[in-house]
Order: structure tokens, then C-alpha cells, then sequence
């Protein structure tokens, strides 16, 4: 089964908190708590075969492991380190390679009036 309990909750919660507040426009607070609380209850349950079909279509993900020898000492086989995908990483090549990216400046525009003749203007047109 895929995921926890505590999705069930969360999705019984959501269920009651949006049920309550859609009831609460149109009946009594105690009808209204009434039909939240069947909400809750019936989405909590309803989420166990949810998850289960979820489970079933989802590929199990594994963990990844390392490999350990018998006497506690890691394998000795790549002198880099494993990606989590499985794939040889050389460490000083991964490092040396990271490059921060940058931004140019972008250019300012010029102004194609002058705002003292731009603000004659609209005193000429105020006073009309």
C-alpha cells in the first residue's frame, strides 16, 4: 500500500473542513458537524483502496544501499562516489564543473523627451 495513515487523515480532514463549511451556509451548526463527521468517515475509509491501487500501479521505489562488506568497511571497487541512480560520479570533475549563473545587465532606454517639456505640456492641457 502506498503511503501512510496520515494521508487518510489528511484527506478525511480536508473532506470534513470543506463539508462543514458548505453545510454550515444552508442548515443548523449541529446538522452541519453531523454531515462533516459521515464526510470524514467516508473519505478515511475510501482512501485505504485508493492507496492500495495506487500501490499496485506505482513502481516499488528501493532504497539505495551501499555496498557493505562482512567486516563493516565499505567496497573498494570506485575510487569516485555512486550517484543514486547507480552511475560512477567522479568527484573532482563534478565539482570543478559548476559554473554560477549569471545575468547580464539589461540596458536602459534612453528618454526620448524631456520631462520639463513633458510636464508644460500637461500643465497647458489642465488648464484648458
Amino acid at each position: 500500500m502506498l503511503g501512510t495513515i496520515w494521508i487518510n487523515t489528511g484527506l478525511a480532514l480536508l473532506a470534513f473542513v470543506v463539508t462543514f463549511g458548505v453545510a454550515w451556509v444552508s442548515n443548523v451548526w449541529l446538522v452541519s458537524l453531523e454531515r462533516a463527521g459521515v464526510a470524514f468517515l467516508l473519505f478515511f475509509l475510501a482512501a485505504f483502496p485508493i492507496r492500495w491501487l495506487f500501490g499496485l500501479i506505482a513502481p516499488p521505489s528501493e532504497p539505495a544501499s551501499t555496498a557493505v562488506d562482512a567486516d563493516g568497511a565499505g567496497s573498494a571497487e570506485s575510487p569516485g562516489s555512486t550517484h543514486p541512480t547507480g552511475e560512477q560520479v567522479e568527484d573532482s570533475d563534478e565539482q570543478d564543473s559548476f559554473t554560477p549563473l549569471t545575468f547580464a545587465q539589461p540596458e536602459r532606454n534612453p528618454l526620448t523627451e524631456d520631462p520639463t517639456t513633458v510636464a508644460e505640456v500637461i500643465r497647458r492641457l489642465s488648464d484648458e
